[in-house]
């Protein structure tokens, strides 16, 4: 059973947004580095990629890029989540707690939306391959008492949504 519906992110006010930023999923898992045969989301399914956000106001206040998450998703009830790829990964060993929560505080504060309030997931998004049951648990030990960051691959990630 889905947990989510993705809605179209076009009210959310983030910003700096551009249309251009609101990207198909599939699209943008892709250049997140997602491998075809993990990536089942479609392009009809759409987020908003702060990376380039991001980039935008660095650039735009002559300041270095802030970390932020890669995708953030409008989901029903006017919530909405974060995820971070990390498809590039060949291990879970250099993930921290401390990296994770700033670029969720960064994430969150781009956000202008009253109306709109943060889900309470941010979703850390790996190959099957990388993260195994063992890597897995490692994460899980690393972030106990963080209940707020889950660590997926992208089937699983694609299978919380309807």
């Amino acid at each position: 059973m889905a947990e989510y519906t993705i809605t179209d992110p076009k009210d959310i006010r983030i910003k700096s947004l551009l249309l251009s930023d609101i990207q198909g999923m599939h699209t943008l898992l892709k250049k997140e580095g997602c491998i075809d045969s993990e990536n089942k989301f479609s392009d009809g399914q759409k987020a908003i990629a702060l990376d380039e956000v991001q980039t935008r106001i660095a650039q735009q206040n002559k300041t270095d890029k802030q970390a932020s998450a890669d995708v953030l998703l409008c989901v029903t009830g006017n919530k909405y989540l974060l995820a971070d790829a990390k498809f590039n990964s060949t291990s879970v060993k250099n993930i921290s707690p401390t990296e994770l929560k700033s670029k969720l505080n960064s994430s969150k504060s781009l956000v202008l939306s009253d109306d709109y309030t943060y889900a309470n997931t941010f979703y850390v998004l790996f190959k099957q391959s990388v993260l195994t049951p063992t890597q897995y648990n490692r994460l899980k030990r690393q972030f106990a008492g963080k209940p707020q960051f889950r660590f997926v691959n992208a089937i699983e990630f694609w299978k919380l949504f309807d």
